[in-house]
């Protein structure tokens, strides 16, 4: 099975690689040279894209286990005692996870 990173990785080469050949193709040198010296670079252009992207996913993650709470507490309002109890104990699954993603975005 192929990586994140290694998707984004080759993604991203694939993308400069395509914009080099037609900065090459249309002879604009400066935007040609731009571009090498980002391919030159690449492996700290690559981490930050793995970076965002990895960001971009525990927000996701964190937006869906909101609305999944959302949607318990809303049961919870309209059942009967013993179903409450276990919503509740999803509510708390919900919100352990919520805050180690929480912990995740916080560290970078």
């Amino acid at each position: 099975m192929i990586s994140h990173h290694t998707t984004i990785a080759r993604n991203w080469t694939d993308d400069y690689l395509d914009l080099l050949n037609y900065a090459s193709q249309i002879g604009d040198q400066a935007w040609y040279n731009e571009l090498l010296a980002k391919l030159q670079d690449r492996e700290s252009h690559v981490k930050e894209e793995v970076h965002l992207a990895t960001r971009e996913q525990l927000w996701r993650s964190f937006d869906e286990i909101n609305r999944k709470m959302l949607a318990l507490y809303k049961q919870v309002h309209t059942s009967h005692e013993d179903l409450k109890q276990r919503l509740l104990e999803q509510i708390l699954e919900l919100k352990s996870e919520r805050v180690k993603i929480g912990l995740a975005l916080r560290k970078g």
